[in-house]
């Protein structure tokens, strides 16, 4: 039923808001819970995963491929690749690894056409680091596009960006 904006949300797209921000909040449990190979399974095959730097007080950068970012991937091999450098214990920044929770609010989505739609959301990240018994915060806003497929929402992009980019140590994956 198209038309069921009171309970599900539902648009005359066919698109299911509260499904597509169930996927925002599954996708922040599976990175508290280290959960990475079913995090890594939200992401289309070929989907970007994008942290850009900022040039400035203002400005973020614009192009991936000729300015620099925290960090960059375009498909989720290159994800799951970081994925297995943490897991094999060979990352020496990520022993031990930190404890994280993640939170979203001010979800905003807007469809895009029948199989799209995108998400504004914001974020917090509680860090604990237990080498340096420290604990921190990221914060900033996702901006996901997800993609309806086979009856299920999958992230095709998701841009990171970090308003606090004062980064006290190593920023990966799992803490932003």
């Amino acid at each position: 039923m198209p038309d069921q904006k009171a309970d599900g949300r539902r648009f005359e797209t066919g698109h299911n808001h509260a499904e597509a921000e169930k996927l925002l909040f599954d996708e922040a449990q599976h990175l508290d819970d280290k959960e990475w190979g079913a995090w890594a399974e939200l992401y289309e095959a070929d989907a970007e995963y994008w942290v850009p730097s900022w040039l400035d007080e203002y400005e973020l950068v614009t192009d991936p491929d000729t300015q620099v970012s925290y960090i960059y991937h375009t498909s989720r091999a290159q994800l799951q690749e970081r994925i297995g450098r943490i897991q094999s214990r060979k990352s020496i920044t990520a022993l031990p690894l930190p404890r994280t929770l993640h939170m979203i609010s001010n979800v905003v989505l807007t469809d895009i056409d029948d199989r799209n739609i995108d998400a504004r959301s914001c974020w917090t990240t509680h860090v604990f680091d237990p080498r340096t018994r420290r604990q921190h915060l990221h914060f900033g806003t996702y901006r996901h596009r997800l993609i309806l497929s086979d009856g299920r929402y999958r992230i095709a992009r998701k841009k990171i960006i970090i308003m606090n980019d004062c980064i006290p140590t190593v920023v990966d994956f799992y803490s932003i």
